[in-house]
C-alpha cells in the first residue's frame, strides 16, 4: 500500500481486493518465470515498499530468502515502529537505497520489485539508470515492474496518487529500453476493471469531478466475504488473461507488468 494511502503503522488494515489480487499476480509471475519458490537464499529488494505489507507477505510465502524494503516516504517514526515489529524477520527497511546498499555490501540483489512505483517518478528513465549504478544490481538482476495502464484512463485518482503517467505495453517496453533494460515478458492484467474505470472517466468529463478520487486502497471497508469474492474475481481475471497470452492474444487490462533485466554489464 502506498504510504499516502496507508493508515498509521500498527493500525489494523482491511486489505483491498486489488492489493490482495496483485500479490497473487506478482507471486505467480515470480514462480513461473523466476522459479523463486524452488530457490534458496535470494535477495529481494522491494523498492517503494509502502507500508511493507507486500514484502512481509513475501517473507511469509518464501521464508528462505532475504528482503529489503525501501521507501523515501518513510518517516522516522514509521520506520521505528515497523523495524521493531520486524526485528525477528528476514526483512530490513530503509528510507534510502544508499543505506540499503551499504548494508548489503557484496551481496547480490536477485530480484527488484517496482510495484506501481515508476509512474510516481517524473523521470523514470533516469531513476532506473540510477538504480543500475548500485554494485549489487547487475545484468543478472530481474526487475518485476507493474504500472497503471492507458493514458486515456487518466482520472482524478491518478492526480490524488501523484502519478505522472499511465502506460501501454509498447510505451512501457520503450521506456525500459531507454533505461538500458531488456523486457523478457510483458502484459496487461485486471481486464474486468477496464469498464468501471471507463465509466469513472466519463463521469468526470461530464460532471467535472470525482467524489471518490481521494479514496485509495487504504479506505477499503468491505466484509470478509466481499473481499474474498472480489479477490477471486480479479485472480480469475488474471489467469484468463495469462491463458490468452499463451495463445498469443493480449487482452487489455487496467494494469501492466514487465519482467526485465539490465542489458549493459558493469565496467
Amino acid at each position: 500500500m502506498d504510504l499516502k494511502e496507508a493508515l498509521a503503522p500498527g493500525t489494523e488494515v482491511a486489505r483491498h481486493p486489488w492489493e490482495l489480487a496483485r500479490f497473487k499476480v506478482a507471486t505467480d509471475l515470480m514462480d513461473k518465470h523466476l522459479q523463486i519458490h524452488t530457490k534458496e537464499n535470494l535477495t529481494v529488494l522491494d523498492m517503494g515498499c509502502g507500508d511493507s505489507w507486500f514484502v512481509e507477505q513475501m517473507a511469509e510465502r518464501y521464508p528462505k530468502h532475504s528482503y529489503l524494503g525501501v521507501d523515501i516516504a518513510f518517516t522516522d517514526k514509521q520506520l521505528e515502529i515497523l523495524e521493531k515489529r520486524l526485528e525477528d524477520s528476514p526483512i530490513s527497511l530503509y528510507k534510502e537505497l544508499d543505506h540499503a546498499s551499504a548494508k548489503l555490501g557484496s551481496t547480490h540483489v536477485d530480484v527488484v520489485l517496482l510495484l506501481d512505483v515508476i509512474e510516481h517518478i517524473e523521470d523514470e528513465i533516469s531513476f532506473l539508470k540510477w538504480m543500475q549504478t548500485f554494485p549489487q544490481i547487475d545484468e543478472k538482476t530481474v526487475f518485476l515492474i507493474t504500472v497503471p495502464a492507458y493514458q486515456s484512463l487518466w482520472s482524478e485518482h491518478d492526480v490524488f496518487l501523484d502519478h505522472y503517467r499511465r502506460y501501454t505495453n509498447k510505451s512501457l517496453k520503450n521506456r525500459l529500453g531507454q533505461a538500458n533494460m531488456q523486457v523478457d515478458k510483458k502484459g496487461y492484467f485486471f481486464s474486468s476493471l477496464i469498464v468501471p474505470r471507463v465509466g469513472q472517466v466519463i463521469r468526470e468529463k461530464l460532471t467535472g469531478k470525482n467524489v471518490d478520487a481521494d479514496k485509495g486502497v487504504g479506505q477499503w471497508n468491505g466484509t470478509e466475504g466481499q473481499t474474498n469474492m472480489l479477490t477471486n474475481i480479479l485472480w480469475t481475471d488474471y489467469r484468463t488473461g495469462s491463458t490468452f497470452r499463451k495463445l498469443g492474444i493480449s487482452l487489455p487490462g487496467l494494469s501492466n507488468f514487465a519482467l526485465a533485466k539490465p542489458v549493459q554489464p558493469k565496467i
